[in-house]
């Protein structure tokens, strides 16, 4: 049921004048006797699929929580395939890896670098360095570093990987590493592979084109329970012939040949809901249809020795002021020019006012926050009134009511008729208070904009907002400026201080940059340690420069992290609309390349973009 659909059958159960204006006189009995029946189907009727509606909304919130892990799974998967092709290519890109790899075999340096140092601060199962035709340099495993072991074979998946990453075309960074699912002497890893390429052009060294570095993840006993530790589900295991009930991801190869399927068993909480809530709509359904029933026969009791229905009014009368004064909901009536006549305490203690300064007050201008010229100036649209004019109940969750001391509050509510025959003679208003609503809404909407470690706009908003700036910029003829900026040393800091220690520091950049531009231009966390700053309505290149000598400057400067002073700095890559590009995308690609060719000049300065 929904909230709106819940606000209606309130108020229609707040309607005594609905009620006693259908039958003020005849045979009570007659009528009675068969309002009895009616009740009792209409119990059954409701009781029925109120069970049913609770059954389908825990089914589809089990449904939900399964596709929601799904999603997260492969969320996380993506991200450990992004950091297995950031760290792959960060040695593959690196002329001392040449040198020392594919020219002098040095077995130490390796071990020092891609070796067993990054099998332990990456937590890797396997690195390995081959030349073009698929010879082993080394590989690296838990147990050790060998030279061209005689039992590893390459089947068709990582041949594959291999391959795909040789193919791949040498000018793009971004895209240079090739991630993928791959199968070595029976063990199912997820690896990425680039290959080796001179820092300085991209360019494959003449002493071993086509060598390719390798990192691996291997999925096995002890990293997929660690994985379903991070996704917060159990039982995540690779099954051939999974069980029901669980959520299945199945797993390709590189070649395409299947690898089995992922299966856990997701978080169920429909189920709790069913198990929590069902009881309790059980009760409550049958409490009230008790109490209705004993209503009624009361009634028909009381019309058999009455000759008169004063009495009966009475009692409906005193029921309905119960309900309203224990209903936590606020509730009050209004005429038909929409003056307050009643009003219950829920309402009163809501509003800050006492009943006596509430009753008679036009509800239109003493609730309401939007202006009101006058009710029949607002009746098209205020419904409060419309809804008297109209005969139908109307519901609203856009509004706001005024307290006494003028402040305001968000509130979702619902108008019923009270009706003679056809014609409205006033109507119950049933309100809540949606405070806690609103800043949940809120809350969820900066989560998704803005990153929750620096305060920072992230990727999302980012895009967002440059493809305002350039429509802005299109529109009006003016140049932006995109700074994409990379710090150096941070993973130093970070390995060493911690990564408390390295959210603070990003903090202190975050708020060193922010302080560095002007307000209307945007700094964004990218991923990771990449920022990017977006400057508008720039006048030429000599102006970023400016702005990018300055953000290097404060960048250079130490930074206090507990007790420690910290140096980095940064590298910044910059590109121009509309000279490097016409759009979001190809402009930060631009801006990536550029920071890639300041890392190569020694890293702490800045590079244009090249013009396409």
């Amino acid at each position: 049921m929904t909230t709106r659909e819940g606000f209606r059958r309130t108020t229609t159960l707040l309607d005594p004048k609905g009620v006693s204006a259908k039958n003020p006189h005849g045979s009570a009995v007659q009528t009675l006797g068969t309002l009895i029946k009616v009740v009792i189907a209409a119990i059954l009727v409701s009781l029925t699929l109120t069970v049913l509606m609770i059954l389908h909304v825990g089914r589809i919130q089990d449904e939900t929580a399964a596709e929601a892990s799904l999603r997260q799974f492969d969320g996380l998967l993506l991200m450990t395939s992004r950091h297995l092709a950031n760290h792959v290519r960060d040695y593959a890109y690196w002329d001392e890896a040449i040198e020392r790899v594919l020219v002098a075999r040095d077995t130490e340096w390796w071990d020092d670098n891609p070796g067993q140092y990054a099998l332990s601060t990456f937590d890797l199962s396997l690195t390995l360095a081959v030349d073009g035709s698929d010879r082993i340099y080394f590989i690296s495993t838990p147990d050790g570093t060998r030279s061209a072991p005689s039992d590893l074979t390459f089947g068709p998946s990582a041949k594959a990987l291999l391959n795909t990453e040789r193919r791949t075309p040498a000018f793009l960074p971004l895209q240079s590493a090739t991630t993928g699912l791959i199968e070595l002497n029976g063990t199912l890893y997820l690896a990425a592979a680039s290959r080796f390429l001179h820092e300085e052009d991209l360019v494959s060294p003449a002493e071993a084109p086509g060598a390719v570095m390798l990192f691996a993840l291997a999925f096995d006993d002890t990293v997929l329970p660690e994985l379903g530790d991070i996704m917060g589900v159990v039982g995540l295991v690779r099954d051939a012939t999974p069980e029901s009930g669980k959520v299945r991801m199945p797993l390709s190869l590189m070649d395409g040949t299947p690898a089995g399927i992922l299966t856990w068993t997701p978080s169920a909480p429909g189920g709790s809901m069913i198990a929590s809530v069902l009881p309790i709509a059980l009760l409550a359904f049958s409490s009230v249809a008790g109490l209705t029933l004993l209503f009624a026969f009361r009634a028909r009791s009381l019309a058999r020795r009455l000759s008169a229905d004063e009495n009966e009014r009475r009692e409906l009368a005193q029921r309905y002021e119960s309900i309203l004064e224990t209903a936590g909901d606020g509730i009050f009536g209004i005429d038909r020019d929409g003056r307050i006549l009643f009003v219950n305490a829920a309402a009163a203690t809501m509003l800050g006012l006492p009943r006596t300064e509430i009753q008679g007050q036009d509800a239109n201008r003493l609730l309401l926050c939007r202006p009101a010229a006058g009710p029949v100036d607002q009746a098209d649209e205020a419904p409060l009134l419309r809804a008297l004019r109209s005969g139908r109940a109307e519901v609203s969750d856009t509004d706001c009511f005024r307290r006494a001391d003028a402040s305001r509050f968000p509130v979702e509510y619902a108008v019923t008729p009270m009706l003679l025959g056809e014609t409205p003679t006033g109507a119950v208003v049933v309100f809540r208070d949606i405070t806690k609503r609103r800043q949940t809404e809120e809350e969820i909407l900066y989560r998704a904009n803005f990153d929750s470690v620096t305060g920072l706009p992230n990727r999302n908003l980012l895009f967002e907002r440059l493809n305002q700036e350039l429509k802005r910029a299109r529109r009006e003829a003016t140049r932006i400026g995109i700074l994409f900026i990379d710090l150096d040393d941070f993973k130093q800091v970070n390995d060493s201080l911690g990564h408390d220690a390295g959210d603070l520091l990003l903090r202190q950049v975050a708020e060193r940059l922010q302080r560095s531009v002007r307000e209307t231009d945007t700094v964004a966390r990218f991923a990771g340690d990449e920022l990017v700053v977006v400057i508008a309505q720039i006048v030429d290149r000599a102006f970023l420069e400016t702005i990018s000598e300055k953000l290097l400057q404060v960048l250079r400067e130490p930074f206090s992290i507990g007790d420690e002073n910290v140096r980095i700095g940064g590298s910044i890559g910059i590109a121009i609309f509309p000279d490097h590009g016409d759009d979001a995308q190809a402009l930060l690609n631009r801006a990536d390349l550029a920071m890639y060719q300041a890392k190569a000049a020694g890293r702490g300065t800045y590079r244009f973009a090249v013009v396409a």
